[in-house]
């Protein structure tokens, strides 16, 4: 009886030894394991952005990529471009539906709802609405305008709901250092119908606002008369960021010289490029 006993009590030892043991593998296997997890984890989260397969999103530069990218099939609209030099993706207005789509808005008035008695950062950051009335921002039109050789148009109508527009073959300004200068201004398109190259007098101009007089009138500051940052010279033969004063014969008034219908009727303009071909 006492040898059975004995027996019972070895084998519940061993056993209990034999348990505890298996249970302290398990256990450090399962602590190795987890350590190996988070290592694994952390190496994950510090290595994920240097992966090889990892890419930035790629933005079209301009109105005309986007177009292409969508095939032609692109309506007009607001879309995010980010040109070179910009560090952020920004949006625009994208005009398609005009002599071959493609053109990207900078400036636009319909009703003179917006203000465009701005002063110098006002200018330069922009500010209005993308489907209505804005100035895209002096910074933006300067990214766009250096990464590609870019042509201008601008359309206007007038009170009496007659289109005409102005054709340049280059536009290009400086950045804020140069006081946003208009560097490139190409030839007047023979095809215009605006009857005069009015932006002519700009050519080489600093960009002028109300608190920053970069014009070439001594006794004055352009911008805080006719209410309205540009490319002043003597204030200019051309200036479409005017006061709006649609159908009135003003002189603060938005204006383009020689217009047929009246050089200061101007009830719509808008202004937008594209990229030259093989640019």
């Amino acid at each position: 009886m006492l040898s059975e006993t004995n027996f019972i009590m070895k084998f519940l030892l061993v056993s209990m030894f034999v348990i505890g043991l298996s249970m302290s593998d398990i256990l450090a296997s399962s602590k190795g394991l987890q350590q190996h997890e988070v290592t694994f984890r952390e190496k994950r989260n510090t290595e994920s952005f240097s992966s090889p397969y990892y890419q930035q999103p790629q933005y079209p530069r301009d109105c005309t990529e986007v177009y292409n990218q969508c095939e032609g099939q692109s309506i007009d609209g607001v879309y995010l471009i980010k040109p070179e030099g910009s560090t952020e993706p920004f949006e625009v207005y994208c005009n398609n539906s005009i002599d071959g789509g493609g053109w990207t808005v900078f400036q636009r008035r319909i009703d003179g709802f917006v203000e465009f008695n701005r002063n110098w950062n006002g200018y330069k950051n922009g500010f209005g609405f993308l489907r209505r009335d804005f100035w895209l921002g002096n910074d933006k039109i300067s990214y766009l305008t250096n990464q590609k050789k870019y042509e201008l148009r601008i359309d206007m109508n007038n009170v009496n709901g007659q289109s005409y527009f102005a054709k340049y073959n280059l536009f290009r300004i400086s950045d804020e250092g140069s006081k946003y200068r208009l560097v490139g201004l190409g030839d007047y398109d023979s095809t215009s119908t605006a009857n005069n190259d009015a932006m002519a007098v700009s050519r080489n101009l600093s960009f002028t606002t109300h608190d920053r007089d970069n014009d070439n009138l001594n006794s004055d500051n352009c911008a805080s008369r006719h209410l309205g940052g540009w490319w002043y010279h003597h204030c200019a033969h051309a200036r479409l960021n005017s006061l709006y004063n649609a159908g009135l014969t003003d002189e603060k008034s938005i204006k383009w010289e020689n217009l047929p219908g009246g050089r200061f009727h101007i009830k719509y303009t808008e202004m937008k490029i594209r990229p030259l071909r093989n640019s």
